[in-house]
């Protein structure tokens, strides 16, 4: 009985030893990347960003490539990012893009991961349709598309090595497929444009295959706050661990209904009070009610508690001893005692020679500690943007949690193995 108990531990540890990290983050999945086979698709539309770094791996023979068309009626860029190329290895590829405004600061950051197939199921396309609509076709000025429950499909050919004919068939290409406007940025009733981009011949040149469907408008009065965004950030961005959040300076754009904005700088609330996360720590603002909250996002950075401030207290109590009132003493005394008081002067002067050096060797660290915290800023300018590598390629803190709580579970399924061994021996 011991030893079946025993061996069922075993197996789930082991299920949760094989659970991939991936599984504790959410990403955005990547389709339609084969190898050998040309690739061309629009990952995101993310309003508005500017430009982007990237950090990870993404398949070999595949380049990442943003570009910002326009900006919407609220004065927005809107980028579209591309991944393009001719995927060399099949695998499963991770990595993140930092979307970025205008002035630099982050305004997304989004994971994901591409599979690249070793076999694609088609040669080539023929056409695409949308078979059915997304669910939601009624928007506000300013809203992003929801494509939830909409199905697209493609007529396809795939050679048949027996016949050595290319056969048809019809193929679900959903999610291979990008939509524009994503963004929409006109109130008035218009087509949504469905694109796919695939091999269109025997050679499998790229082409461009397109379908569309409608969605309408509906108005908003001045007093309904259709997003918010963050139009001037707090005064203080950097804080020490334990500090409250100071909003002191922020300014919260509200953009409403009727196309007009309003700025105010209180009537927001916040979700962080006090900044316990050592590193860059997202605060997220929401404003209006529970059931029509709008929210935006900034990013402040934390620092642990310096412990240098205490130290200085110790060299600034010893200089006591430099006060002539005890050597005065002895000089009285030294018709009594003239062989004991002589050495007793070097003796309590030697602890002044000592401190000196101390207060230059605590204030050193002092000014390295500033300039390490200075973050790097990534700028690029121009309609086409062109990736760029982030330097923060560091792993995440909750990483190092889950590794640390693996490398308990492996220490434990190896005591309870050695015990239990050594029990079913006995």
């Amino acid at each position: 009985m011991k030893k079946r108990i025993f061996s069922a531990f075993l197996a789930v540890l082991m299920i949760v030893l094989l659970m991939p990290i991936n599984a504790f983050a959410a990403t955005e999945e990547i389709k339609g990347a084969y190898v050998g086979q040309k690739f061309e698709t629009v990952i995101d539309t993310v309003l508005g960003a500017k430009s982007f770094s990237k950090s990870g791996t993404i398949p070999d023979g595949l380049k990442l490539s943003g570009s910002w068309a326009y900006k919407n009626t609220f004065g927005d860029y809107v980028f579209k990012m591309s991944l393009t190329g001719v995927p060399t290895k099949a695998g499963t590829y991770n990595f993140s893009v930092t979307y970025k405004k205008e002035d630099g600061t982050v305004a997304e950051k989004v994971d994901y991961v591409v599979t690249v197939g070793a076999e694609a199921p088609y040669d080539y396309v023929e056409s695409i349709s949308v078979d059915k609509w997304p669910n939601k076709t009624v928007y506000y000025l300013g809203d992003s598309v929801d494509l939830t429950g909409m199905k697209v499909t493609a007529v396809a050919y795939k050679l048949n090595p027996e016949r050595k004919v290319y056969e048809s068939f019809i193929v679900d290409v959903t999610d291979l497929v990008w939509v524009e406007p994503a963004v929409f940025t006109s109130d008035e009733a218009q087509n949504v444009e469905v694109f796919l981009k695939a091999p269109g011949d025997q050679k499998g040149n790229l082409e461009t295959f397109s379908d569309h469907f409608r969605v309408s408008f509906k108005y908003a009065d001045s007093s309904t706050v259709l997003r918010i965004e963050i139009y001037e950030k707090p005064t203080k961005l950097e804080y020490t661990v334990g500090e409250t959040l100071d909003t002191t300076g922020m300014t919260v754009r509200l953009h409403k209904g009727d196309g007009s904005a309003e700025d105010i700088t209180e009537g927001f609330t916040t979700d962080v009070k006090t900044l316990d996360t050592v590193g860059t720590q997202t605060v997220t603002v929401s404003y209006g009610e529970e059931n029509a909250k709008q929210t935006a996002t900034f990013d402040v950075t934390v620092k642990e508690k310096v412990e240098e401030p205490v130290t200085p207290s110790e060299p600034e109590s010893e200089p006591e001893p430099e006060v002539p009132s005890e050597p005065e003493v002895p000089s009285e005394s030294e018709p009594e005692v003239p062989s004991e008081s002589e050495p007793e002067v070097p003796s309590e002067s030697e602890p002044e020679s000592e401190s000196e050096p101390e207060l230059p060797s605590e204030s050193e660290p002092e000014v390295p500690s500033e300039s390490e915290s200075e973050p790097d800023e990534i700028e690029v300018i121009g309609g086409e943007v062109e990736e760029e590598e982030e330097k923060d390629g560091g792993i995440p803190f909750w990483v190092w949690i889950i590794i640390g709580l693996l490398v308990i579970l492996i220490a434990a399924a190896v005591a309870l193995f050695i015990i239990g061994r050594k029990r079913i021996d006995d």
